[in-house]
This record gives structure tokens, sequence and C-alpha cells, in this order.
């Protein structure tokens, strides 16, 4: 029952609804076919995504997992037309929600939909992302860097899936270089990236080192190399630490260069 004196409205404003956000769901949510009109069962379904959103913040995915799929129900096949952005969001709750609560063939079928919905780098990536550290979770390591690959190659990125150990050293050679023309303070004070394309990159090339490390080592190098050159060529952003790290490590346990 809703709790008096708080009782939700259409019209409550936005920045007021974190805090009700449950009870406004609930209430819509038990008179959804009452509902009729587009606009409205969009913005119900946002609510639905809002709660999920918060539910999950919480760790609380079962939670979350009841309000994703409500307000996917409220949207039509048209909404990856009309609302591409709010389906997709829906859907990529769901699968991430599904993996975390233990369902992960669910999650599986949600994000091969989704691979195909997609629309651009950024969408592309959070599903690759995904992908990747649910298959890592798995034990399917070998599945995993496959996924990153594929999203890869989509961008005009085609890497060898095991590089040659000339391959490798060529790599390096080429990152040492452009690392060493610059310095630490210049790394440092290097601008954060503005572009979404690249940290979107970036964060599946991070992504994709994990599985790499444990079974594909000359791909891990391959991987860290490159991920710090497009890093000195396009910015800082939340991939740029462990990249760093990731790359002495390179370069001490495969070349020896302390």
């Amino acid at each position: 029952h809703l709790r008096i004196g708080r009782v939700p409205t259409p019209n409550t404003p936005l920045a007021d609804r974190g805090e009700i956000v449950f009870d406004i769901v609930a209430q819509f949510n038990r008179s959804s076919p009452l509902i009729a009109t587009r606009a409205e069962r969009e913005q119900v379904a946002e609510l639905n995504l809002l709660a999920a959103e918060r539910a999950r913040s919480s760790t609380a995915y079962a939670s979350a997992r009841r309000y994703l799929p409500a307000g996917a129900a409220l949207l039509d096949e048209s909404c990856w037309t009309t609302t591409p952005a709010l389906a997709f969001r829906l859907q990529l709750q769901r699968a991430e929600c599904a993996f975390l609560t233990d369902a992960p063939d669910e999650a599986e079928d949600l994000l091969a939909e989704l691979s195909r919905r997609a629309r651009g780098t950024v969408e592309r990536s959070r599903v690759a992302c995904l992908q990747i550290a649910m298959y890592t979770t798995l034990d399917q390591g070998e599945r995993a860097i496959a996924m990153g690959l594929a999203f890869l190659r989509v961008h005009g990125m085609e890497w060898p899936e095991h590089p040659s150990d000339d391959e490798v050293r060529h790599e390096y050679k080429r990152t040492r270089e452009q690392v060493s023309a610059g310095s630490r303070d210049g790394l440092l004070a290097a601008p954060l990236t503005t572009d979404e394309e690249a940290e979107a990159t970036l964060d599946v090339l991070s992504k994709l080192t994990v599985p790499a490390f444990f079974i594909n080592v000359p791909l891990f190098a391959l991987i860290v190399c490159r991920t710090v050159r497009l890093i000195l060529e396009s910015g800082n952003s939340d991939a740029s630490p462990a990249a760093y790290v990731r790359l002495g490590i390179v370069a001490l346990r495969l070349f020896g260069d302390y």
C-alpha cells in the first residue's frame, strides 16, 4: 500500500521520483492494461527502467528483473524505431540482471538480439563488454575473445587471433617508441578523451585483456600495446590506468625491458 502523504501522480517531477519510484511503478504496473496511449506507455516503461536501475544499484538484481520485463512489455516492436535508446537500455539491463542472477542462457539470448539491434559504436561496445564479461566469468575465454574480436572487425580493426612473436615484438617496439617520445608528466597531464567512440573501443579492449591474459598471452600483449597507442592518440579514459600497468607487465615479462 502507498504511504499516506507520498501518493505519486503522473505529474510528479522527475527529480522527485527517485525516492518514491517503487511506489509509482507498483501503482502503474497494477493498472498497465488501462494505459492506453503510446506516450503514457513509454513513460511508464521508463519509470520501470528507473526502478530497475535503483534496485540494481543496491545489488537487488532479482527485484530489478521484475521491473525490466514489465517495462519492455509496455512497448511494441516499433519501439526500436520510435524510442530506440529506451528499448536498448531496457534490454541491456535485462541481460545483465539475468546474468547476475544465474540465468546465463536468457542473458545470452537477449545479448544476441541486442547485437543485431545495437546502433553505432557506443551501443555495440556496451553489448560486447557484457558478452566478454559473461563468458569470462563462465570460464569460456575463447568465446569471450571471439566476441571482442568480432566487435573490432565491425569497426575496421582486423586483428590476428594468434599473433606471431614477430608481430608482438613489432607492436611493442612501436608502442615503446611512442611512449618514450613523451614523458611521465606528459601522460599525467594528457587530457581526458572527448571521443565517445574511442572511449567505447577502449572499454572493449580493457575487458578483452582479461580472458586473453589467461589463455592467449601473445594476443594479450598485442591488445595492451594497441590500447596504449589509442590512449595516446585520443586521450585518457577509465581504461588508461590498467592499460599503463599492463604495458609494464608486457615490457617485463615478455621483453625483459626493465
